[in-house]
Order: C-alpha cells, then structure tokens, then sequence
C-alpha cells in the first residue's frame, strides 16, 4: 500500500500532459486518472487509481471524492489540476513540499511567463517563493485536507466550474490571512489558450457566465471578489548572501572539508582503539 502523502486527481483526456508528471524516478505523490476520453483505461497502466467517466471537472470531482471520503483521508494534500498544464515531477514534489512547510489550506503553481492566462496575478514572479492571496484559480487548485472537506460540497454547484475561486477564499477565511498562496518557485506552464477546451465546446461562455452569477447569489458575493483576484497581500521571498560571505564562504569550505575528515578519522581510531580493549 502506498506511504505517499499527497493525491494528483486530474480529469484528462485524450491529449493529457499529465504523463510528463509522473516521468521521474521518485516523487511524493500519488495518481488519480479520471479520464474522460474515447480510449478506456487509456493511461491505468501509469496510475495509482483509474477510472473511465464522462462529465464536467468539478461536478465529477465532486461526485468522485464525496464517493471515496477514504482519499481525502489517506492524504495530507489533493491537487486538482487541468490536463494542459506542463511540469515534471520533481516541480510537483517540490510543491507538495512548500505547501506543507508553510500550512497553507489553498494554493496553486505560478505559471510561467509563457504560458496562456487569464489573470495576471497568476503568472510567475521571480522575486518570490511564494505569495499570499485571496484567489486561486480552478485551473490547478491545491488543497489541504481541512480546506478540502470544507470547499467540497460547492464542487457540484458549478457545471462549468466558474465562480467556485471566487467562493473558495470566502469559505476559508477562518484559516486567517496567511492560508493562500501562488507559489512562484514552483512554476508550470499552461500550455493551451484559455476558452478553447473541452469546457466551452460542450457548455459555452454565457452558461460558464450564468454558472458564476448562481454562485454569487448564493453566496452573497459581488464585484468585490472579482477585485480580490487582482492583488497579493505578501510573500516570501529567498534572500541570498552578500557577495563577501559569499567569497568566505568559498575560501573556507575546503578547510571546512578537510577538518571534518579529521574529526572523523579520530572518531574512527577512538572506535578501534575502544574495539581492541574490549577483545583483550
């Protein structure tokens, strides 16, 4: 049975990238293909769980995880990305990684600079680890547990999935103003144009824009989250070493080295000499 403490559930289809993020030799996640293509358990054989299911993103992924409660309890955190996003593995252990170091509830890889977009607050910053925020996008949502079993149940009450980013930082706001984040160091690359998916050939842009007015009515939301998206509230930053504790730290390391082959050949002859006296 696996020991991995995080889930990728992805809604792929038939030209998913996802295999790409699966690629390397470790990685600290597990993987969840509910496909929705024309070729049956086209990727099972890759996957830790595989199903074959047709429907929208977020009605699905709802009905699959409010069916399977043991997932969300077997895992410390869930990724929900979209099947058009490029990374390797050691990306995506990387942010496992940063989002359980800082505890965040709710996050989401920057992408990069190339990549297609909708918001720009979404695309990478270089200056950063990671920045605080009041939105996280429905294209590649990151989830802790907590965070999960709370924005659950609006899973469903969007077919198109619009509005359900606007919803989810209201729902969490309990967890104070440090539980968002994009996290910049972690970048992925979306590689598809926006409004060009599965998504708005099956649904179209006025029932995706009828779908985010329904949830805003419902959770007495107005322009005002919209707003939200268009800001970060801090972040983390990497800081480096001065260029003099930089060059010191040059000069010194290889005496750093040599001392502690010393110290551990001393060790070694106090272990032999000890060994001896006990034979006698």
């Amino acid at each position: 049975m696996t020991t991995r403490r995080n889930l990728v559930v992805v809604r792929a289809g038939d030209n998913s990238v996802h295999p790409g993020w699966v690629s390397g030799p470790q990685r600290n996640f597990d993987l969840y293909v509910s496909y929705f293509g024309n070729q049956p358990d086209r990727y099972a054989d890759h996957a830790e769980y595989h199903e074959n299911r047709k429907g929208m993103k977020w009605p699905v992924l709802g009905e699959l995880l409010q069916a399977h409660p043991d997932l969300i309890d077997r895992y410390d955190y869930v990724w929900l990305p979209d099947d058009d996003l490029v990374a390797d593995t050691d990306t995506l252990n990387r942010m496992f990684d940063l989002a359980a170091a800082f505890r965040l509830a709710l996050a989401q890889p920057a992408l990069t600079r190339n990549s297609y977009y909708t918001w720009p607050l979404l695309l990478q910053d270089p200056r950063y680890v990671l920045r605080y925020t009041r939105f996280i996008e429905v294209m590649a949502p990151l989830f802790d547990r907590e965070a999960l079993r709370t924005c659950l149940p609006s899973f469903t009450e969007s077919n198109s999935g619009w509005g359900l980013d606007f919803v989810w930082p209201r729902l969490l706001e309990a967890r104070g103003p440090r539980a968002l984040a994009i996290l910049d160091a972690t970048p992925v690359w979306h590689s598809r144009p926006v409004g060009g998916g599965e998504l708005y050939k099956r649904t179209g842009m006025n029932a995706a824009q009828d779908d985010m007015q329904r949830l805003f009515a419902r959770y007495g939301l107005d322009r005002s989250a919209q707003m939200e998206a268009r800001y970060v509230s801090g972040g983390v930053r990497e800081v480096g070493l001065p260029p003099w504790r930089r060059l010191l730290d040059a000069i010194t390391r290889p005496l750093r080295r040599a001392n502690a082959r010393r110290l551990e050949r001393r060790a070694q002859r106090k272990r032999q000499q000890t060994a001896s006296l006990h034979e006698t």
